[in-house]
């Protein structure tokens, strides 16, 4: 079973160092500038657990007032990113965009439900 941890709940801070590996480790393959203290703090950001180990991190934005979603996580975990990224999902009543910097992330995306709008840009549409 899937474990959600946020950045206030007392377990979080088991978690952050490792956290802040993984996305330094990541970051330029997701495109993101910001550290990982300004991700954290700034973001509604989600770190993911199976059986007490961490595989990766979820976080949501406003940006050009639309919600859109960044992810990390460690290699070899797509199924579990498919299901951390379905469960968030859930957590929204409004569209939510992503860039997809890779094949993967876009797999991961589409199987989700999102569509391609242009290039890298995807939106799932959320139904009313």
């Amino acid at each position: 079973m899937i474990e959600v941890l946020i950045p206030t709940d007392s377990e979080f801070q088991k978690y952050d160092d490792e956290l802040k590996s993984l996305y330094q480790e990541n970051q330029k393959k997701i495109c993101d500038t910001n550290s990982y203290e300004f991700v954290r703090d700034n973001t509604l950001f989600y770190a993911f657990l199976e059986n007490k180990a961490l595989f990766g991190a979820i976080y949501y934005f406003m940006e050009d007032d639309k919600l859109f979603l960044n992810a990390f996580s460690k290699r070899k975990c797509h199924p579990k990113n498919i299901k951390a990224l379905s469960l968030s999902m859930t957590w929204f009543l409004c569209d939510i965009y992503a860039e997809a910097q890779n094949r993967a992330s876009a797999f991961t995306l589409l199987r989700c439900g999102f569509k391609r709008v242009n290039d890298n840009l995807f939106r799932y549409k959320k139904i009313d």
